[in-house]
């Protein structure tokens, strides 16, 4: 063979690899518009999407978009009655962190299959994407069943309250002893009140 035959074979295999290589570079970009196009539906039905949670009596609920963030919270005119400042406070804090977990574990549930990155060539020298995709939440959201379970083992723990709760009772102030005796009337003609008489 001579010099010339070689060079026409090295370059119609290198016409050949960069054939190869541009089929799977636009195959990659293809996936990558599809998958871009996946997302961005998603999104938008994400957007749209409320999740509501409701304490076991019925007294609190909650309602949160899809990234847990709180859109209202309704309490029952008889929430006051029933319970004590300190365990609506809690409950209504349980709740909120169920209704939390429910919508930020349905969205990451939602968005899991397209971190699917199997099909992706591993390029040596390059970080890899599922390596990246497949580290997890920063934060780890709440997990509505435990909160739930909580809560109740809470509720059950403590005996409700077994009427109204008391009213404070007005508190009344005895005349104060004479040398104490403070008044509110300018007694020297200057502009200082409240001096003693």
């Amino acid at each position: 063979m001579s010099g010339r035959d070689d060079f026409g074979v090295g370059r119609e295999d290198l016409a050949s690899r960069n054939a190869a290589l541009r089929n799977q570079i636009d195959g990659m970009l293809s996936d990558l518009r599809r998958r871009t196009a996946e997302i961005q539906q998603k999104q938008a039905q994400a957007a749209q999407q409320t999740y509501e949670v409701a304490s076991d009596d019925g007294m609190i609920t909650v309602r949160v978009d899809a990234t847990g963030t709180v859109q209202e919270v309704a309490l029952s005119p008889k929430a006051f009655e029933r319970s004590t400042p300190d365990k609506l406070a809690r409950t209504i804090t349980s709740v909120i962190r169920e209704a939390t977990g429910t919508a930020q574990r349905a969205l990451q549930n939602e968005f899991a299959p397209m971190a699917d990155t199997s099909n992706v060539p591993v390029i040596p020298g390059v970080p890899s994407l599922q390596g990246l995709l497949q580290s997890g939440p920063l934060v780890e959201p709440p997990d509505p069943t435990t909160e739930r379970a909580q809560r109740r083992s809470a509720e059950s723990a403590s005996p409700a309250p077994a009427g109204p709760p008391s009213r404070p009772q007005p508190q009344v102030r005895s005349r104060p002893a004479p040398e104490e005796d403070w008044d509110d009337w300018n007694w020297d003609g200057t502009n200082r009140r409240g001096g003693r008489r």
